[in-house]
């Protein structure tokens, strides 16, 4: 059923391992860490940082770290970033438009479900992973 990408596990994976650490860390010492490739974890770690969730310090005594406490990030802002949608169907996105919309059998119930999960998605943070 709804499934989530291997990006999404090591993302969150990688932003664990930050709110953990007390100092900066770089991608390669992460990536050792959680075992991930270096290459992957950089592709994952531009979108975080476009995202502003993470901030990065060139050097040597540079390297990554949250630039938002891990108690106030969600699970689903996470998601929002690396997956491209998060619905249960395609009709359930607020910008679908569907010409069959009025006699669909399936969107109001669905939606109902989807946006439980949301909210489920919403109250769990980073700091309780």
């Amino acid at each position: 059923m709804l499934s989530f990408r291997r990006e999404t596990e090591y993302a969150v994976q990688l932003l664990r391992t930050l709110a953990k650490s007390k100092t900066e860390k770089s991608l390669k010492e992460i990536s050792d860490e959680i075992g991930v490739s270096f290459l992957f974890l950089q592709k994952i770690a531009r979108k975080l940082r476009q995202a502003k969730l993470v901030t990065a310090e060139k050097g040597s005594n540079g390297g990554y770290r949250l630039s938002v406490a891990a108690s106030k990030l969600s699970l689903r802002k996470i998601i929002a970033i690396t997956e491209t949608e998060c619905e249960l169907l395609p009709c359930c996105a607020e910008k679908f438009s569907c010409p069959k919309n009025k006699g669909c059998l399936l969107k109001g119930k669905v939606s109902k479900v989807n946006m439980a999960l949301n909210k489920m998605l919403d109250k769990i943070k980073l700091n309780e992973l």
